[in-house]
């Protein structure tokens, strides 16, 4: 039994966008591909903190039906979490095309391109931060635009071999930027540990964009640097190149996640779209 259906794909385009949302409906109900679910949530839990899904046919799907079956097959590894105040489960991440001279004296700086993003875990300054991400790839750039992934274990090794005592100090909260507030309505907190731990174990808390970084006491200036460090280091970050149909799933909390620069396609005029959801 093929995992998509023609009847499953039927039974999701009948539902609307609030009901598929509130309902308990999700890919393989059936648990006839539960192996190969587990697998993925070993993966996830156990394993290298992220699973790379290939292939949801979008091609063959309406934009409607892609997103609803993105929510149906996220939804086995997790319950969505609202990503704004307004209580939106899924973000539409597209980045239209800009020159590269309006780019931020930050971004000229570090020798980055407007549209290369950095490795951070979502939500760090947030209340309850998601556990997992999902992303679907509904449309991949011309050129470029790489996933980065980056093991926040690794990471820690990195930074203990350079100073042993910096790890600790990783798990002294850091201050928040508020003049750095993605969306001025959400709540944030006002410091949070960069290393921390709970009932799942380690958990990663990382955003540099967003830390004030004036504020910080000269230890944990040397670490964050030391952090900054580590990820620009060779062979610390891997990347993916997603093609259109593939679900990338990562564990926020042990897994850093960037984007690299890329070029839309001109003609026709089609931006880099990822649909993205947090669960919990």
């Amino acid at each position: 039994m093929p995992l998509l259906d023609p009847a499953s794909l039927a039974k999701v385009s009948a539902y609307d966008w609030a009901a598929i949302v509130r309902s308990d409906l999700v890919l393989d109900a059936e648990d006839a591909h539960a192996g190969f679910f587990a697998r993925v949530e070993q993966a996830l839990a156990q394993g290298p903190g992220f699973a790379l899904l290939s292939r949801i046919p979008v091609e063959t799907l309406s934009f409607r039906e892609a997103r609803l079956l993105h929510i149906i097959t996220a939804k086995r590894f997790g319950r969505l979490r609202p990503q704004d105040v307004s209580g939106s489960y899924l973000c539409d991440v597209v980045d239209p095309d800009m020159p590269d001279h309006v780019q931020s004296d930050e971004q000229v700086a570090l020798g980055r391109r407007w549209n290369d993003l950095p490795c951070h875990t979502d939500h760090a300054f947030g209340r309850d931060p998601p556990r997992r991400l999902a992303f679907l790839c509904f449309r991949a750039a011309e050129a470029g635009g790489a996933v980065r992934l980056a093991s926040a274990a690794t990471l820690l090794a990195r930074v203990a071999k350079m100073a042993p005592g910096l790890v600790e100090d990783l798990r002294r909260p850091v201050p928040f930027d508020v003049t750095r507030q993605i969306d001025p309505a959400d709540e944030a907190l006002d410091a949070v540990a960069i290393l921390d731990s709970d009932a799942d174990g380690t958990r990663f808390r990382y955003l540099y964009h967003q830390i004030a970084y004036a504020r910080l006491d000269p230890r944990q200036r040397e670490a964050v640097g030391a952090l900054e460090t580590a990820l620009a280091e060779p062979g610390l970050i891997a990347e993916l190149m997603l093609s259109p149909g593939d679900v990338l799933l990562i564990n926020n909390g042990i897994v850093l996640h960037g984007r690299g620069a890329y070029r839309n396609r001109q003609v026709p005029r089609t931006p880099r779209h990822h649909l993205r959801l947090w669960l919990i």
